[in-house]
């Protein structure tokens, strides 16, 4: 890899999680800020870049964009301040950009799903390592970024939040979980043109090409297995209850397309994998029967947790500004706590995505969504990786607000 080649874009969660993790020595750090900087940059990157064909959903994805940037004049009409429309914008509107970033990234998307993999999966480590041990640092950190409620290493354990919280963990690791799947349809493909390479050599009498690109396939399995069962430990470690089940259901989706849907990978493979699931899952009941009901149980309280949030979501949609137009960018978000009369959604994304865009703004949003899962429904082979990755917010994004997180919706944005 030639890292002279590499583009910002390509390597912004590698940078981005730096960033995350110099918090823990440098007190002033604001990854915010430092992520806004990065996006500007990815914003200089496409403007030069030549690759870019625009078509029907860019002229309205530029509509949605702009009608956030337009929504700050009845916002401030509202009452609001302009600070909390820039605090929300540089969270949920900038990381739009990685739309174009996605959209030119053409053969080298495997690059960025890499470089996504390596962050998450440093993240992560870095997660399970704080979790075990829990220094007396580490939990006055979390204390300070309000991520923890209390100093000690028994808060520190209830979740784990690593250096990015628990939500945002959460959706990155289940999003690395599609992005590994992502690498075993990249080894099918190789597979695919080791065997033919393979049938050219017999005639040639070189085997050089064939034998390289079946060594390119055994990579992209280990690779892609070891970061999916990793990413899996981690939403699992982060114990948000949408994240526990998104995870499961991210296990399906991926089982039933490769297996039986695309038959990408033979199907006595499914067997192996189902046995040392279940040997996974007996050896954890029979060690520590707790780890499994404490997990159990916070999945169960799911229903509880939707009807606990209904009457906010139901507040929120009853003091809109106007049904039409929306509340404007931030005004339901957590930028606007503490602002008189501001019906703050902390939890549920789509509600707050609802009430702050209206009718005219939601609509494009729920266009542009059509279109792309539109696009790879006619195309799943190639993009059932983008088609999980854009479900599993918008799933999570039911309780959470994960498309408000500057650290979540790049991803989102760029599948």
């Amino acid at each position: 890899m030639d890292i002279r080649k590499l583009r910002i874009s390509e390597i912004y969660y590698i940078l981005i999680a730096l960033g995350y993790v110099s918090t823990l020595f440098i007190y002033g750090m604001r990854p915010g800020i430092f992520g806004a900087f990065l996006m500007v940059l990815v914003i200089a990157e496409l403007a030069f870049s030549r690759r870019l064909k625009l078509g029907r959903a860019d002229i309205i994805f530029a509509a949605y964009f702009a009608y956030q940037i337009l929504s700050v004049i009845w916002l401030t009409l509202g009452g609001f301040p302009f600070s909390v429309f820039a605090e929300e914008f540089a969270s949920s509107a900038l990381p739009m950009v990685f739309y174009f970033a996605g959209k030119s990234a053409g053969s080298r998307r495997k690059i960025w799903y890499r470089n996504y993999i390596i962050a998450v999966l440093a993240i992560g480590i870095i997660g399970v390592i704080f979790y075990a041990l829990a220094p007396q640092f580490y939990c006055d950190w979390a204390y300070r970024w309000s991520y923890i409620s209390k100093a000690d290493a028994a808060t520190a354990r209830v979740r784990m939040h690593s250096v990015v919280g628990s939500t945002c963990l959460s959706y990155l690791s289940v999003a690395g979980m599609l992005a590994g799947a992502f690498f075993l349809g990249e080894a099918e493909r190789s597979g695919a043109k080791a065997d033919h390479s393979g049938a050219k050599a017999d005639r040639s009498g070189a085997d050089t090409e064939g034998s390289e690109k079946g060594s390119s396939k055994r990579k992209n399995i280990i690779f892609s297995v070891s970061s999916m069962v990793l990413c899996f430990v981690f939403a699992v470690m982060a114990n948000q209850r949408s994240g526990l089940v998104v995870a499961a259901l991210v296990i399906i989706y991926v089982n039933y397309l490769l297996f039986f849907r695309l038959d990408l990978i033979p199907r006595k493979f499914f067997a192996y994998e189902v046995i040392a699931i279940a040997a996974v899952f007996a050896a954890i009941c029979f060690a520590r029967f707790g780890v499994i009901l404490k997990f159990w149980w916070r999945i169960e309280s799911l229903p509880t947790a939707i009807s606990q949030r209904s009457e906010q979501w139901v507040a929120a949609v009853n003091n809109m500004y106007s049904s039409w137009i929306g509340n404007g960018l931030g005004a339901n978000g957590h930028k606007a706590i503490g602002i008189e009369d501001a019906h703050v959604i902390a939890d549920g994304g789509l509600v707050k995505l609802y009430c702050e865009n209206g009718v005219i703004g939601f609509s494009m949003f729920v266009y542009l969504l059509v279109l792309a899962f539109g696009n790879a429904g006619r195309n799943i082979k190639d993009h059932f990786a983008e088609a999980g990755i854009m479900a599993a917010a918008l799933l999570q994004s039911i309780g959470s607000n994960i498309l408000a997180f500057q650290l979540c919706a790049p991803v989102f944005w760029f599948a």
